[in-house]
């Protein structure tokens, strides 16, 4: 049986005039204008909100509600997931739905002229995924799937995060300091004396303090994920395999970033075209691997909470560096390369073993 069709039974029934209408649980095959349409409208619709800080002089720009901005951009892809996800449904089931029946009949089994014809029969009475199936916001069951992936996804973010500063430090690129004197004067500062007998509990408020912001963050980082991962990487997958949508979803979820990275966001030290190259890189290797957690849980969250561990976990940096020097994002973090290392050894073994590491999720 293919990766991209696991279950090809319908996952929902309902009368329409007598003939019965299911609704497809397998990633339709979406006709290659409509995916080109989406990524135009991601980009223009990101594009266009970052527009206006872009076109700010530098005291206007510190002075502008940059969250607004931000939150607004973040909605983006979402919003072209769902304006696509319109036009997809009114394709037919045979063009959506039409691999489904092409799968069956390259199967060596004794019973394949009837599945054959079986499958034939259900894409005539097939209609597209619910939107919430299609963005990847469902399904939510079984539960103890989704809350597993979440939770390793925050686990291993933080742990990705964790790791690159001893790692940049090795490299010479990062001053990792394992005595955390930032983290401990400013401890000392909260308490009002000496920080020492207190480090290890302080530590264990701050991570969960930090576990607390990823869960808090989720629905900041939902409607990128929901966009790139949800409705675009399946479709990709589908049509192209898994390492070139890895590839496509990345570089297109990089591009998405430029009125951003034109202001001075996540790579203030590098010009426009560095900071492109750089996000670029990025979001294909992170982006890899998030799109692991979409595909193996069966929906975003996972990789919405992976996601925003990262975010929530950057006072990381802060906390195990020298004082006085200046972080470089281009080089040290995981947001620099030497904090690609490890997620990128992650994803290539995971494309190495991609026919099952990025296999949907059962139905």
């Amino acid at each position: 049986m293919s990766q991209h069709s696991p279950d090809t039974r319908p996952a929902a029934q309902e009368p329409s005039d007598g003939v019965p209408v299911r609704t497809a649980p397998a990633t339709p095959r979406t006709p290659l204008v409509i995916m080109s349409t989406y990524l135009i409208l991601a980009l223009a619709l990101g594009w266009l909100i970052g527009l206006p800080l872009v076109l700010m002089e530098a005291p206007d720009r510190h002075a502008a509600p940059l969250d607004i901005f931000f939150n607004l951009f973040m909605l983006s892809p979402a919003l072209a997931a769902v304006a696509v996800h319109v036009m997809e449904r009114r394709q037919p089931a045979q063009v959506l739905y039409g691999h489904l029946a092409r799968t069956r009949e390259s199967e060596p089994d004794a019973d394949a002229e009837h599945d054959s014809a079986a499958d034939v029969e259900i894409t005539t009475r097939l209609r597209p995924q619910t939107v919430t199936d299609a963005l990847g916001i469902t399904p939510l069951r079984p539960v103890s799937r989704l809350i597993s992936w979440s939770v390793l996804g925050l686990l291993l973010f933080f742990a990705f995060s964790m790791a690159a500063l001893p790692i940049g430090g090795l490299l010479g690129v990062y001053a990792f300091d394992p005595s955390m004197p930032v983290f401990v004067q400013d401890l000392g500062q909260r308490l009002g004396h000496d920080p020492t007998e207190f480090i290890a509990t302080g530590l264990m408020v701050e991570a969960g303090i930090i576990f607390a912001a990823a869960l808090g963050f989720v629905f900041l980082h939902v409607g990128a994920e929901i966009g790139w991962r949800g409705w675009f990487f399946p479709r990709a997958q589908l049509r192209w395999g898994t390492t070139r949508a890895v590839l496509i979803t990345g570089a297109a979820n990089g591009l998405w970033y430029a009125p951003l990275l034109a202001v001075g966001f996540f790579y203030d030290q590098a010009d426009v075209f560095q900071a492109m190259g750089l996000m670029i890189v990025f979001c294909i290797i992170i982006g890899g691997v998030l799109a692991w957690l979409r595909m193996r849980s069966g929906s975003v969250w996972p990789a919405a909470f992976a996601q925003s561990m990262i975010t929530a976990a950057t006072i990381l940096a802060y906390w195990f560096t020298s004082f006085g020097e200046q972080l470089d994002f281009r080089q040290a973090t995981l947001q620099g390369w030497s904090g690609w290392l490890l997620p990128a050894a992650l994803l290539g073994v995971l494309l190495l073993t991609r026919r099952r590491s990025f296999a949907p999720a059962s139905a």
